[in-house]
């Protein structure tokens, strides 16, 4: 693997204690977990949500079953101090909170006794109190009318206490403060959140509920005016959106190698315009930390490298990955292997080669950098504009299904 570093970036895992190079607040005391999880809303297959250690000898340790392979997994998104994983893979009637602070706690949540479909394309994260976490799932009521689909919001507090209900119903305003870490790695195609620009506002629209989410300077409005941008990433220090195309002649149009996208800095209420390599990427942000796994659209379906070296076979709790990129995000989107880390507040960026389009950043943690390539991921430390000491931290058969990762006591 050629290695080639230009910046930082945050990574899901659960793991047994195991020395870190530097930075994060108190990795060196703890342990590190890695979450393996891989969605299935649209195949027939399922798989389960696993969560492991690692082990001396570099593989991974079973801690326990998340989810089973029975219910299979619909999504995953992470924020915080926890992880919210939507189940069963079809009509998703549960969802299950990985606490990072107390991993071993087994927290399911019934959400939707009705069995209503969920709307996969507006289902975030929000913060809407300090400290308070909770997922907002929509759900459709009746789509009988395309002008006019109704449906109901529920909102799952990831807070075991304090509260007489965990689900709370047509908690609209909570999308004002909506948290989205953006897309993961591996086949799975996940959905943008797509917004509005109404004025000077940034707008959140679902089932005819418009909540603002940010403001727009001026500038920015008008580049946005018209189009609907889509929420990349968005933390209480930074909003970032995409501008989503929809005309015919835009789709067919030849795309440059890379990707205008707009960053807001919500503390200095400043906006500025970032390029982001290639023109198809699949985006993640940890603190100040873009970091981008590298996509080109891919119109003649050619695989990426690395592909004869990814799993070609499959098993009850394992899928092909092989296949599955050849089907989903492989087929549309060719990633050559490169992954960059952005810094958004000073402009610093670090550029990793793996040659293998199963690669993406885990975490980023004060100064130290957790990467995934096919099997292996990898630990580092960010030193100023490069990475390095990289070391293998584990190597494994399940390693590809694993996105998430964080460190617990």
């Amino acid at each position: 693997m050629r290695t080639r570093f230009s910046a930082s970036i945050a990574t899901l895992i659960l793991a047994t204690l195991y020395p870190l190079l530097s930075g994060g607040n108190n990795i060196a005391t703890s342990h590190l977990y890695l979450l393996s999880a891989t969605p299935t809303e649209h195949t027939d297959k399922t798989y389960p949500a696993i969560l492991y250690s690692s082990s001396p000898d570099k593989k991974l340790k079973f801690i326990r079953e998340v989810v089973s392979t029975t219910d299979g997994v619909r999504s995953v998104q992470g924020w915080g101090d926890v992880i919210f994983i939507i189940h069963p893979h079809v009509v998703s009637t549960a969802l299950t909170v990985v606490h990072m602070n107390e991993p071993m706690v087994v927290d399911d949540v019934l959400f939707n006794r009705s069995g209503l479909v969920v709307g996969d394309v507006w289902v975030t994260v929000a913060s809407a109190q300090e400290s308070s976490i909770s997922e907002l799932v929509p759900l459709l009521q009746d789509a009988s009318n395309p002008a006019h689909i109704r449906g109901t919001l529920a909102s799952i507090s990831s807070r075991t206490t304090g509260a007489p209900s965990r689900v709370k119903l047509d908690g609209w305003d909570e999308y004002s403060a909506l948290r989205r870490e953006g897309t993961q790695g591996g086949p799975a195609i996940v959905p943008y959140l797509i917004s509005t620009a109404r004025g000077d506002s940034l707008e959140v629209s679902v089932f005819g509920h418009s909540v603002v989410v940010d403001t727009l300077s001026a500038p920015i409005r008008a580049k946005v005016e018209g189009i609907a941008p889509a929420i990349v990433a968005v933390n209480d220090q930074y909003l970032v959106i995409e501008v989503q195309y929809a005309t015919k002649e835009s789709l067919s149009a030849e795309l440059p190698a890379w990707t205008e996208m707009f960053a807001h800095d919500r503390a200095r209420a400043q906006w500025k315009t970032i390029r982001v390599e290639g023109n198809a990427s699949r985006c993640r942000l940890f603190g100040s930390w873009l970091t981008t796994i590298v996509g080109m659209r891919n119109p003649d379906h050619q695989p990426g490298p690395g592909r004869k070296s990814e799993r070609s076979r499959e098993t009850d709790r394992l899928p092909n990955v092989q296949e599955q990129y050849s089907i989903f995000a492989g087929k549309w989107v060719l990633a050559p292997g490169i992954l960059v880390l952005q810094n958004l507040a000073d402009g610093r960026k670090i550029r990793i080669e793996t040659g293998q389009e199963d690669s993406e950043i885990l975490r980023v943690e004060g100064e130290t950098v957790l990467y995934r390539v096919n099997d292996t991921i990898y630990q580092a430390k960010i030193v100023g504009d490069q990475i390095k000491d990289a070391i293998v931290i584990v190597k494994d058969e399940d390693v590809p299904e694993i996105h998430w990762a964080f460190w617990s006591k």
